[in-house]
């Protein structure tokens, strides 16, 4: 006998299934509750290696044989300066980002109330139409997304909860940022401090989740054992405040929904997409496959209306990395030398430079591994008497390579069958993706955008550009890469033991990061926002628009 199923749990089943984030708890917000765990201190690392001379370099180096070694010895620093990465944290927008196509802030006013005059915008560089044939964003676009990230967090946590604004305020209007909205909610839920109060049952007063937090941050700092009064501990105590859970135990899914729907709302104005891996992505590092932790990447629409409709994408333009890492540092390790502050960036490094691989298959063909070679054609028993399982039978002798196994292995088949059926290794090429180096100037060696002595940024490439998340916050980092630097991660391990990589300036990473941009605060949702609306702004200018200005400079 099948159970009643009752419309309230249809429902829920319905609401699991079809929600982009699993459901949170709803709860109010000035109702005293039991407490929640405490809250999860704000952590981010902070490893800052610097770029190393040839002489400091030394010999080179096998990479493959390198990195093999990382799950016994653990990440350290070798790994980073084997790779001549660099790092600068904590830098201004105009110093990441193409200077020249950040919006400036008299964009954050109503076009429709006041225009500022043309001499303002003289320096400010916005593209009238995109690579791929639609026009570019205006002011307009970019006002009416702000407005929506401006509201008091409070507000548009009401209006996608559907519940009436506060008294004498006016509901939140918002319609693209939507998703991130629902998002943040969530997020809310676990890491937002601002509202948390400890109070006893019989008393209206309180004491602030963050005082505690700090009374027991100093106890662990000293290293003494500090007697605290029952009566303060907030497990003795009443909560009222928006957390139900603390930061390190939020699924991950909230943060990636988060970020995810921040970044999209921003590439479809664009005509953009975002776009998350349907395999495991991998970074060829001399022949060595190394995994990579992926969460999605922006693709920029074929201008042709059949490959859009097929699926199509173009680029990648820029990658998202989200980390449910929280903390970096463990008591003994100084600042910027804790292991997971070193494998956070080992991370974002590899990420990259898959990104770069990809972008520098443009025009190129796949290399099918396994082509041509006797282990991806030949069966892999020999034919000896008994068979592989050692019984002799037609099931266990018979050709693996014939169409008549061919036709069976269509159907479900066992892991021995599985076994015996020969396949080439998967291809590390996505289907449905055109490789291209959108945005990057094809004169130009390195992909990346040059500063010439600090001024006014010069387009002659472009960087490889990644949005990377951890807590309730994002930054933007960017790389510097040369082309004869990606040749050669694609070399053989015999060819790298005779290469001379480390001789040649070109051998380096040069990266930059942002500030870490707090999703809660709306100034900082503004700022990021501005930053990849430039990214997207250069990536996305229609090049035959620079050249016909070259062309009319060059006659004049």
């Amino acid at each position: 006998m099948l159970g009643i199923v009752y419309v309230d749990d249809m429902q829920e089943m319905w609401e699991s299934l079809t929600s982009s984030t699993p459901a949170a708890p709803n709860v109010d917000i000035n109702k005293p509750r039991k407490p929640p765990p405490p809250a999860t201190p704000l952590e981010f690392p902070r490893c800052e290696p610097s770029k190393l001379s040839v002489a400091e370099l030394g010999v080179s180096k096998d990479l493959a044989k390198l990195f093999s070694e990382t799950l016994r010895t653990g990440p350290t620093a070798k790994y980073l300066q084997a790779l001549n990465v660099s790092l600068a944290n904590e830098l201004s927008l105009e110093q990441v980002v193409p200077a020249s196509f950040l919006p400036r802030s008299s964009w954050s006013v109503d076009p429709a109330t006041s225009e500022p005059p043309e001499s303002s915008q003289a320096s400010f560089l916005s593209p009238k139409s995109l690579s791929n044939g639609a026009p570019a964003p205006c002011k307009g676009d970019f006002f009416v997304r702000l407005k929506e990230l401006l509201h008091d967090n409070d507000a548009g946590f009401r209006t996608v909860q559907r519940k009436p604004p506060l008294p004498n305020r006016q509901p939140a209007r918002i319609v693209h940022f939507r998703k991130f909205w629902e998002g943040l909610h969530s997020v809310a839920e676990y890491w937002d401090t601002s509202l948390d109060i400890y109070s006893d049952s019989k008393d209206t007063g309180g004491t602030s989740a963050v005082d505690m937090d700090e009374l027991r941050s100093e106890a662990i700092e000293t290293g003494t054992k500090m007697e605290i009064d029952k009566s303060e501990d907030p497990k003795n105590k009443t909560y009222t405040g928006r957390r139900v859970g603390t930061g390190r135990d939020m699924p991950a899914k909230y943060r990636e929904d988060t970020v995810f729907a921040f970044v999209e709302t921003l590439t479809w104005a664009f005509r953009c997409r975002l776009d998350q891996p349907h395999s495991q992505q991998r970074l060829k590092l001399q022949g060595t496959m190394i995994p990579i932790l992926h969460a999605g990447s922006v693709y920029r629409v074929p201008q042709n209306v059949r490959e859009a409709r097929r699926g199509i994408s173009e680029g990648p333009m820029l990658g998202v990395s989200c980390r449910e890492q929280t903390s970096f540092r463990d008591l003994d390790e100084a600042e910027g030398e804790g292991k997971q502050e070193t494998l956070d960036l080992l991370r974002e490094t590899g990420l990259m430079l898959m990104l770069a691989q990809k972008r520098a298959r443009e025009g190129k063909e796949e290399e099918v591994p396994g082509k041509g070679k006797w282990w991806a054609s030949a069966p892999r028993w020999g034919g000896g008497a008994g068979g592989e399982l050692g019984v002799a039978n037609e099931e266990t002798t018979g050709d693996p390579t014939s169409s008549e196994y061919s036709h069976k292995g269509s159907k479900k088949v066992s892991r021995m069958d599985s076994w015996k059926n020969l396949q080439p290794p998967s291809s590390i090429w996505e289907r449905g993706v055109t490789y291209q180096q959108i945005g990057k100037d094809k004169n130009s060696e390195h992909d990346d955008v040059s500063e010439p002595n600090g001024k006014a940024q010069t387009h002659s490439g472009n960087c490889i550009y990644l949005v990377s998340s951890l807590n309730h916050h994002i930054s933007i980092l960017r790389l510097r890469i040369h082309q004869k630097y990606i040749d050669y991660l694609h070399q053989s391990p015999a060819q790298s033991k005779i290469s001379t990589a480390h001789e040649q300036s070109w051998y380096a990473l040069e990266m930059k990061r942002s500030k870490w941009f707090d999703l809660l605060v709306a100034d900082d949702r503004v700022e990021a926002m501005r930053g990849i609306w430039a990214i997207l702004s250069w990536q996305m200018r229609d090049m035959t628009e620079e050249k016909d200005d070259e062309d009319i400079a060059g006659t004049t």
